[in-house]
């Protein structure tokens, strides 16, 4: 039997545009996606309060977005790479290769894949890594 997912597409926010939240169980968020559809009309309270810590995050007014997360989907290796990039500070950038000397690692690519996998945009800073010659991140 297929899992039952709720989904919500948020108003569009500032920097980032429109995205889908996705919950399992309406209380923690499974995933976060960038997305070009129309909003939903009415937001579930749930996912109106992930709505309003993006919101306040993203127009400056927080420097964290603390919201539970749903670690289902995300392998040991993922969630090594995702601790490590939650440690990059607001406004700063780090490298892959920044990520692997912190994981005593040489797989420049797995952490380059784990990072393009990042189910949790934002909240994990995919955005503030970059390649090495200053390519990858959120943009690329």
């Amino acid at each position: 039997m297929k899992e039952q997912l709720m989904t919500a597409i948020l108003p569009s926010l500032p920097i980032v545009g429109t995205l889908k939240l996705t919950s399992k169980d309406g209380k923690s968020l499974y995933s976060i996606d960038v997305v070009t559809e129309k909003s939903d009309k009415k937001l579930d309270p749930f996912f109106q309060e992930c709505f309003d810590k993006l919101a306040d995050f993203l127009n400056g007014q927080t420097k964290k977005i603390n919201i539970k997360l749903d670690y289902s989907s995300v392998t040991p290796f993922q969630l090594e790479v995702l601790k490590v990039m939650k440690t990059i500070p607001y406004g700063k950038v780090a490298t892959y290769k920044d990520i692997a000397e912190k994981l005593n690692s040489k797989a420049y690519q797995a952490i380059g894949n784990a990072c393009g996998r990042n189910p949790f945009l934002l909240i994990y800073p995919c955005h503030r890594v970059l390649g090495t010659n200053n390519r990858g991140g959120f943009a690329h």
